[in-house]
């Protein structure tokens, strides 16, 4: 069981590093797009319509964010469920209770405020209401969507980890490799 442990630790810092590096590449990429599309050039370049797409690829960002926390997640609620005498699932079991409660929000509230900074550029040029009110309305549906699914996710692995532990499921749930 110690080579799997490792294999799984080790599966832990691939996904929280990749999850780091995808948390850099939006705020690069969501900083250059808003930058090129903020700038203000003469009359006859209008740069305005790429931020349209940043708060979409804010929105791709998140989703291979949350993919890799959710497997985060899972490889902890994996320890914590089939591993219970081990050290490192009595750690997973106490850093559980202890989360960051504002870890959780960070995702959707940064790409909120993308969308709101992307709102305050294109009001006031905005020649089409409708097409405007829709793509504000797809954005913050969407964002909404994923935070609501993340969540309904993280609960499932909570509700497989209570059930196996109760011996009620013999069949563990494995971390993607």
């Amino acid at each position: 069981m110690d080579a799997f442990l490792e294999r799984m630790h080790k599966e832990k810092i691939e996904s929280q590093k990749r999850r780091g590096d995808f948390n850099i590449r939006k705020f690069l990429f969501v900083g250059a797009l808003f930058s090129v599309g903020a700038a203000k050039l003469p009359k006859e370049i209008d740069l305005a319509l790429i931020l349209y797409i940043v708060p979409f690829v804010s929105i791709c960002f998140d989703l291979y964010i949350l993919g890799e926390d959710y497997g985060i997640k899972r490889i902890g609620s994996f320890i914590r469920a089939h591993a219970p005498n081990t050290h490192e699932s009595k750690w997973e079991a106490w850093v559980g209770q202890r989360r960051d409660p504002f870890a959780t929000y960070a995702v959707p509230i940064l790409t909120i405020l993308i969308l709101v900074a992307c709102v305050a550029v294109l009001w006031p040029n905005e020649k089409s209401k409708l097409i405007f009110w829709i793509w504000l309305s797809l954005n913050f549906g969407t964002t909404a969507f994923l935070f609501i699914y993340s969540q309904s996710l993280r609960y499932r692995l909570l509700k497989d980890e209570t059930t196996v532990k109760n011996g009620r499921s013999s069949a563990p749930v494995l971390p993607h490799e």
